[in-house]
């Protein structure tokens, strides 16, 4: 039961924070950035060319778009990432400090054993792919003080 409540005190803590309004904004400008970009490269005449293609289409411009997107969403995505790991310390400090950090940690524990997680994946993996923090980086976090 300890777990549960803390795990529901840790969930408390993103809607006490506003970190789904935070991120609903966030996600927002994202899109309406990327769709922006989408709006520029869609009917360039230079693209088109880049690409071996005298008049320049739709299709063309889809394509070109979809080639250079990959680095602008890579950026994005971490920082969008990085935004998520700050919210799980917040929400997971707010957890500690309304109800206990213990119960919490040992339900992140359970979950991580029965998800597989990688224990020790490389900080640089971490900073690119993973949302979350690691359960080691917030053990150490609830730890702390």
């Amino acid at each position: 039961e300890e777990e549960i409540v803390a795990v529901l005190a840790h969930e408390v803590g993103h809607y006490k924070r506003k970190h789904i309004i935070y991120n609903l904004i966030a996600s927002t400008i994202t899109t309406g950035f990327t769709l922006w970009l989408f709006s520029l490269f869609v009917d360039s005449a230079t693209l088109s060319e880049a690409l071996g293609v005298a008049i320049p289409s739709f299709h063309v411009g889809l394509v070109a778009f979809g080639l250079l997107y990959s680095p602008i969403s890579t950026i994005t995505g971490i920082v969008m990432s990085s935004l998520s790991r700050k919210f799980e310390y917040e929400a997971d400090a707010f957890a500690k400090d309304t109800y206990k950090g213990e119960p919490l940690i040992d339900a992140l524990k359970k979950l991580n054993k029965t998800s597989l997680s990688n224990l020790t994946p490389h900080p640089a993996y971490v900073f690119f792919n993973y949302s979350h923090p690691t359960l080691f980086q917030r053990m150490m976090a609830m730890r702390e003080n």
